[in-house]
């Protein structure tokens, strides 16, 4: 199929010659890696756009394109250690417990989220005068211009393709090509470029190396692109050629076979992907049709903070703002920016956002790019209701269900209970067993053994329901909660007179005692929190469910991280676990709780991981103290080095304003920007902070306000 359409100017693009760059990244140059690169998205399909005017790069993800297959990873038999494990924990032989845990009681690793390819536009030329490129975030559009050349991207949710429409004053000349790092071949076939390919069967997380750590084999997940090209061009070998054109509009698709997460990967991805082409329409409708669906979205919600300099590039704001801390407009773009990541990596119909949302380069990515279900997969959806995307959060009551229908089997066999249960990591088939070092390889005790995530996630849910006022919903909730209770009822254990959870840890944390360092114990606080918030929703939607009493203040002022007195190994953790009655928790706490909540927080610091200074943002928001908020805001704008290595007190930003873990996690983008959310609805403002917010949604209605100086204007 030809595509025809007239050559147009577009209008959508800004530069800072005098025009208002507010809510847009600006840029003077290409970016060199991932981490200056621009994302777009409609959910389903990701990329990244580096703006290179003489080699340009587009990575590509599809959300769907995960390595392995459906298969039950729980150990079978892993109760029949549960009493050993519960009487060491009890007799505080942690070393003991530790052991069985790392041996006995262990799944495997869970999948990871792949990188599709790339979309390589290699110019005849360079473009380098005048050079500016630009994302806008209301329109979900990339402009790139340089010496008369101007390429323009979006990422179509109506039209499901990925759109690159290129513009000159003069004839230009560009070849495109398609590659994968993963098994994939290349063809040409009737005026499209094809790239299909597989995904393997089984692929490691970076931090083990023991064997083969990308397994091939037949049973992965294919995978199919297709580029095309209106007008004249040659397609043939492995390339498409564009020749002496003023104008030429890209499509691209991309499919895979991937039916659901219990079916193995059979679907015809290359059928599903040409699908796509069916009736795509000219250039203008596409954009047309693209802006509508997006800005409708974007507009929801509007923010603006006095004081800064929308005409500067974005990577100059960050360093400056290091420096003088008055850029609050910065702020506002980091708010919107959250929003936008948003509405680019999740809609109904797509997958929850993995760690990195739906951006992925890396086959072995850190952590796997895939659900870390003790703070970071959460994080992700805190802000999407408040901030008017209630569409939105859609993918994660899919993904609580998947948990919902896979959990029942590690319930069973972890601790031959009923009902269902989920652990801290999964993926797209819906793993849901304490992911970690197999067989005793190594030690996972701090992470794997928490079976809590359903819990967790299913408090966000209804959360979410107070504000969707959907029977439908609540009742579909209701199952899943009776399901997730069941399993509490069956599974907790007595000591001293009290049903706890054990083992369990507080994520990723140690502490001592009696000289002895360990992660695993019983009840930690965070569960006890989920808990007393678990029992309070199923009894709201009507199930019998038992009162857990709440956590209280320990003797010296702060809120107690573990059931016992045990001496804090790593005072300022990044995991402020032991908060969650705070936030995310909806729940309005006493004036203890409060007191003692500012007193861990200020004893845990001010620094932290990126999604670490996200949460502390929202807990100080929540506490009413928007100084502190902002002093975290402050460093979670910390200009970071794309280069920087992984580190647990990094925090920062990426010049494309991305969140630094370091490395790249996405959460920290929306835990910033719930923060900040949570500042405005709660009226807890700085004093530097002026301007106005419109759109903000509560479960009682909307709220738009203007304010002065950290006041309220009525």
């Amino acid at each position: 199929m030809l595509l025809q359409s007239p050559f147009i100017s577009s209008t959508i693009e800004k530069d800072n010659g005098g025009v208002d760059l507010k809510n847009q990244l600006y840029y003077t140059k290409p970016a060199k890696c991932f981490e200056q690169a621009l994302p777009l998205g409609n959910g389903r399909l990701g990329i990244m756009t580096y703006g290179n005017l003489r080699h340009e790069r587009l990575s590509l993800n599809e959300d769907n394109l995960w390595s392995g297959y459906p298969k039950d990873q729980n150990k079978a038999d892993a109760h029949k250690y549960l009493a050993a494990c519960r009487e060491a924990i009890f007799a505080k032989d942690y070393a003991k417990a530790k052991d069985i845990l790392n041996r006995d009681m262990h799944g495997h690793w869970s999948e990871a989220y792949l990188p599709l390819g790339n979309l390589r536009i290699d110019y005849d030329r360079a473009y380098k005068k005048n050079y500016s490129r630009t994302l806008d975030l209301r329109t979900g559009v990339a402009v790139t211009r340089a010496d008369g050349l101007t390429q323009t991207v979006f990422v179509s949710h109506p039209a499901q393709l990925v759109v690159v429409h290129i513009e000159s004053d003069r004839p230009f000349s560009a070849t495109c090509r398609l590659d994968s790092l993963l098994q994939s071949t290349v063809t040409a076939q009737d005026g499209t470029l094809l790239l299909t390919g597989q995904a393997p069967e089984v692929c490691m997380p970076p931090y083990y190396n023991k064997g083969e750590t990308v397994v091939q084999g037949s049973r992965g997940m294919r995978f199919c692109a297709g580029l095309r090209a209106d007008g004249q061009v040659t397609c043939t070998g492995d390339s498409l050629r564009i020749e002496n054109r003023k104008e030429v509009t890209l499509l691209l698709s991309m499919a895979t076979s991937y039916v659901d997460f219990r079916s193995m990967p059979t679907a015809d991805e290359k059928a599903r992907m040409l699908a796509y082409f069916d009736g795509a329409a000219d250039y203008p409708t596409l954009l047309a049709a693209h802006i509508a669906d997006f800005s409708a979205l974007m507009d929801r919600v509007t923010l603006e903070l006095e004081g800064g300099d929308d005409s500067l590039p974005t990577d100059v704001r960050l360093k400056r703002m290091r420096k003088d801390k008055s850029d609050q407009s910065l702020i506002a773009l980091l708010f919107q920016y959250g929003r936008y990541l948003t509405v680019s990596g999740s809609r109904p119909g797509t997958n929850a956002m993995t760690l990195q949302g739906i951006w992925n380069e890396q086959v072995r990515a850190p952590w796997s790019s895939s659900y870390t279900t003790n703070i970071n997969t959460e994080m992700n959806y805190w802000p999407t209701d408040a901030v008017g995307l209630g569409e939105c959060f859609t993918p994660l009551v899919d993904f609580a269900e998947k948990l919902a229908a896979n959990g029942s089997s590690t319930a069973k066999a972890y601790f031959d209970a009923d009902g269902w249960c989920a652990c801290h990591n999964s993926d797209i088939w819906g793993a849901t067993y304490p992911a970690g070092f197999p067989d005793g390889d190594g030690d996972s005790s701090c992470y794997a053994v928490w079976f809590m995530s359903g819990a967790w996630i299913l408090n966000q849910l209804y959360t979410h329901s107070l504000y969707q006022k959907d029977p439908a919903f609540d009742e579909k909730l209701k199952g899943m909660f009776a399901g997730a209770l069941a399993f509490f009822h069956s599974s907790m254990t007595a000591h001293n007179g009290q049903p706890v959870t054990c083992p369990s840890i507080s994520p990723e944390n140690t502490f001592t005692d009696n000289g002895q360092r360990s992660a695993v114990t019983y009840m930690p606080s965070m569960d006890r929190e989920i808990l007393h918030d678990f029992m309070e929703n199923c009894r709201a939607l009507g199930l019998d469910a038992p009162v857990i009493d709440q956590v209280t203040p320990a003797p010296d002022g702060r809120i107690p991280e573990w059931a016992e007195n045990y001496q804090e190994t790593e005072v300022e953790h990044r995991h402020v676990s032991h908060l969650y009655c705070i936030y995310p928790s909806h729940r309005v706490q006493s004036d203890a709780l409060q007191a003692a909540a500012k007193q861990s927080l200020l004893k845990r610091g001010f620094g932290g991981t990126g999604w670490s200074l996200g949460w502390k943002v929202c807990l100080w928001a929540r506490l009413g103290d928007g100084e502190n908020a902002l002093r975290l805001i402050e460093n979670q704008l910390r200009p970071i080095n794309p280069k920087a290595l992984i580190r647990v007190r990094g925090g920062g930003s990426y010049p494309n304003l991305l969140d630094a873990h370091p490395p790249f996690q996405i959460d920290g983008n929306f835990g910033v920007t719930a923060g900040i959310a949570e500042m405005l609805i709660g009226g807890a403002l700085p004093k530097c902070w002026s301007g106005k917010v419109t759109g903000l949604v509560t479960p009682d209605g909307t709220i738009s306000y203007a304010f002065k100086n950290g006041k309220r204007v009525e």
